[in-house]
C-alpha cells in the first residue's frame, strides 16, 4: 500500500508536468513520462482516473485517444502544492519540459485521422496547426481503410509539400482553362 505522502507526490507530478508543458497530453505522452521513472502503469492509471472524476484535470478525445489538460481546480492544486514535490523531481520535470515540449508540439501540429463515415467510405481529417491557428484543415474521403491509412501517412511524411501546393494552386492567377491553353498553345521545344 502506497503511503498517503507519496500518492499525493506522484499526483503533483503529473499536474506539474502539465502545468510545466502549458499544452494538452496525449495518455501516451503523460505514461511515457511518468511510468518507470515515477511511478507505475497501474498507480499511473488510477492518478488519472481519479484526478479526472475530481475535476482537476479535463479530457477531451480525438479519434478515440485521450488528450489531458489542467482545469482551474488543476491550476490552483498546482500552484499551491508543487512545493511539496522535492527539487529535484521538480527540476527533472522542467528539463524534461525543455527537452520534449517542442518534439511533442511539432507532432499535435500536423495530424491526420481516419473515421468510418459509411461501410464502404472513410474520411481522414488531415491538418495543420501552428500557434493554436489551424493554417489548413482538408477532409478526404476514400473507399477502404487502406486508402486511408495511405492518405494519412502520405500527409504526415509530406505535409510541406502537399501544403506548398495546394497554397500555390489556390493562389495562382491564371485558371486552370488558361493553364491547359497556355501548354497547348506553346509546347514543349523538343531538342
Amino acid at each position: 500500500m502506497k503511503s498517503g505522502l507519496l500518492v499525493a507526490e506522484n499526483r503533483l507530478i503529473l499536474l506539474y508536468l502539465l502545468y510545466q508543458m502549458d499544452m494538452q497530453l496525449s495518455w501516451d505522452h503523460l505514461c511515457d513520462f511518468a511510468v518507470n521513472d515515477y511511478m507505475d502503469y497501474i498507480d499511473f492509471q488510477t492518478y488519472i482516473t481519479d484526478m479526472e472524476q475530481n475535476g482537476i484535470l479535463e479530457v477531451y478525445r480525438d479519434n478515440d485517444i485521450p488528450y489531458y489538460t489542467l482545469t482551474d481546480l488543476g491550476e490552483k492544486t498546482v500552484h499551491s502544492f508543487a512545493k511539496l514535490i522535492p527539487e529535484s523531481k521538480r527540476n527533472s520535470i522542467i528539463a524534461y519540459v525543455r527537452k520534449y515540449r517542442k518534439q511533442i508540439k511539432k507532432e499535435y501540429e500536423v495530424s491526420a485521422n481516419y473515421f468510418m463515415h459509411s461501410e464502404d467510405e472513410y474520411v481522414v481529417k488531415c491538418c495543420i496547426i501552428e500557434n493554436d491557428l489551424t493554417l489548413m484543415e482538408l477532409n478526404v474521403t476514400v473507399v477502404t481503410k487502406e486508402m486511408a491509412k495511405q492518405v494519412r501517412k502520405n500527409w504526415k511524411e509530406n505535409v510541406t509539400s502537399i501544403y506548398d501546393n495546394i497554397l500555390k494552386s489556390l493562389l495562382d492567377e491564371k485558371s486552370a482553362d488558361e493553364l491547359t491553353s497556355d501548354i497547348r498553345n506553346n509546347p514543349p521545344k523538343s531538342e
